[in-house]
């Protein structure tokens, strides 16, 4: 190499060396809470602002409870309806999901175990079955682990997995109930298969991994250092997180976890997540590229990576999820319309919590018009897509779902449980949460009754029970479902007894 050639490469490594020094110091961290952009800010009072407010947070479409856009490292924008405030957790379904995998990102980094160690090592088989021993945890962050699991939430929901385990048979041992399902016959990594119950069993995993200090491990690992002040996980009853539905957290602390994303996994000088972790959560599933893998609409059957989701055309004969949406942008979303959206191209994250009972045909247009409000005014705004006429709940379906949940006694589990979490968790009247449950006829078929008083066991009760029109039809046993909150340990949120 000639003297010139090294001068201008020594030239190139100092310039790269003091960029990263400059871009780190630069950045804005929400250390110990998010700075919030000036109200003199004009941007807001654009037409594209005033639209992306009025798609956002006052439509009878896209019902918004708490909205958070930061760009720059700054709350641009901030809005909660008349029930929620900056400061209430608000249930995030299967965002938990997200944190599940970034949790075990954490474990990883630590070196408590790696990507490719079994499944068994930690977790042995219910069944005692070979073919279990070939899953290893990449098979669960990447969701291919091969054991059959329909996710579905009404008609015959006796059969549905996902009930079964939140409310149902399984409900008190979340993990053995998901460990114990079949597993085809291709073995983990030849099929993508979205499940509630896989994140449990990393959540499992965690409690051999960790364990006495399990139950801190969460604050500890990730909640604590990113200054997460509001967060409720729950539990089964053998005290293992729901890894894949049950955490409680702000929409502030929600953007904290897509910062995370979006600074590569560090946070203010420290390394949470590795960057060889933050690229494999962007790489697709393995199992989601095979010929396993059977895709009949983009939207609503998206594109998975490592426990997030992407924005990638990888699909012969489909494209994008989302077309007018960036294609670096990475996403959690879970039921009801909860979201944490990472734009890179724009260094912008934003989340929203909601009730919405279908949200995903609403994402592009949201996510463009947040774009062109907050970034590039030209941006082209995407347009609703139409849900698939088989994702629709009919009549037929509906009593069905009404049926068979009060045979099983699911309904009353299912309204006590949500109901218990809304009111103790993020203190919102009991009838808002009855209206805002999205479970059918919540008040028509069951009747709440609560005990709040702590003179002995510092634990509130709330029962769920058939209601007079519910035991008359003949369809259940009467049964009533208790759930409890122990305000001795309120980080754990309510407990179905």
């Amino acid at each position: 190499m000639k003297k010139f050639e090294k001068e201008v490469l020594l030239f190139m490594v100092i310039a790269c060396f003091y960029s990263a020094i400059l871009n780190a110091s630069t950045t804005l961290w929400p250390v110990p809470d998010w700075r919030v952009a000036p109200h003199e800010n004009q941007r807001l009072n654009s037409i594209e602002c005033e639209e992306f407010k009025k798609f956002s947070t006052n439509s009878k479409k896209f019902l918004t409870e708490g909205l958070v856009v930061v760009k720059d490292g700054q709350i641009q924008y901030e809005f909660y309806d008349s029930k929620y405030s900056a400061t209430t957790p608000h249930v995030l379904w299967s965002v938990s999901k997200t944190i599940t995998g970034a949790l075990l990102g954490t474990a990883v980094r630590d070196g408590r175990l790696s990507l490719d160690s079994g499944l068994d090592e930690f977790y042995p088989d219910p069944l005692n079955r070979k073919i279990y021993s070939q899953i290893k945890m990449k098979n669960l962050f990447y969701f291919d682990a091969g054991f059959v699991w329909n996710e579905y939430y009404s008609g015959d929901v006796k059969q549905s997995p996902v009930i079964n385990m939140l409310y149902g048979t399984g409900y008190k041992d979340t993990a053995h109930y998901s460990a114990s399902k079949d597993i085809i016959a291709e073995g983990p990594g030849f099929k993508f298969n979205y499940s509630t119950g896989t994140p449990v069993l990393t959540m499992a995993v965690l409690q051999k991994v960790y364990g006495e200090d399990y139950e801190t491990m969460p604050w500890r690992n990730l909640f604590n250092p990113l200054g997460m002040k509001n967060v409720i996980f729950e539990r089964d009853h053998l005290g293992i997180f729901y890894g894949g539905s049950s955490v409680y957290a702000t929409p502030r602390d929600m953007a904290k976890i897509g910062y995370l994303y979006l600074k590569n996994g560090m946070w203010n000088g420290k390394e949470i997540l590795s960057q060889d972790w933050i690229n494999k959560t962007k790489q697709v599933s393995p199992g989601y590229l095979s010929n396993g893998t059977v895709i009949n609409d983009i939207t609503f059957d998206g594109v998975y990576g490592g426990s997030i989701w992407l924005n990638k055309a990888v699909k012969a004969g489909f494209g994008k999820p989302y077309p007018a949406s960036p294609d670096d942008m990475i996403y959690a979303r879970g039921h009801y319309g909860q979201l944490i959206i990472i734009l890179p191209s724009q260094n912008m994250v934003i989340t929203r919590t909601g009730y919405d009972k279908e949200y995903t045909s609403k994402v592009d247009e949201f996510v463009s018009r947040a774009i062109s409000c907050f970034h590039d005014p030209k941006y082209p705004i995407g347009k609703e897509i139409p849900a698939p006429k088989s994702n629709k709940i009919g009549l037929a379906n509906l009593i069905k779902t009404l049926k068979t949940s009060l045979q099983e006694n699911i309904i009353q589990a299912a309204v006590a449980k949500t109901i218990c979490s809304c009111h103790y968790i993020s203190h919102i009247d009991l009838k808002t949460c009855i209206d805002r449950s999205n479970i059918p006829l919540a008040r028509q078929l069951t009747k709440l009754d609560v005990n709040e008083d702590l003179s002995d066991s510092g634990k509130y009760l709330l029962s769920a029970r058939p209601t007079w029109l519910a035991r008359n039809v003949g369809l259940h046993n009467s049964e009533t479902a208790e759930v409890e909150f122990d305000t001795n340990h309120p980080e754990f949120g309510c407990t179905l007894k």
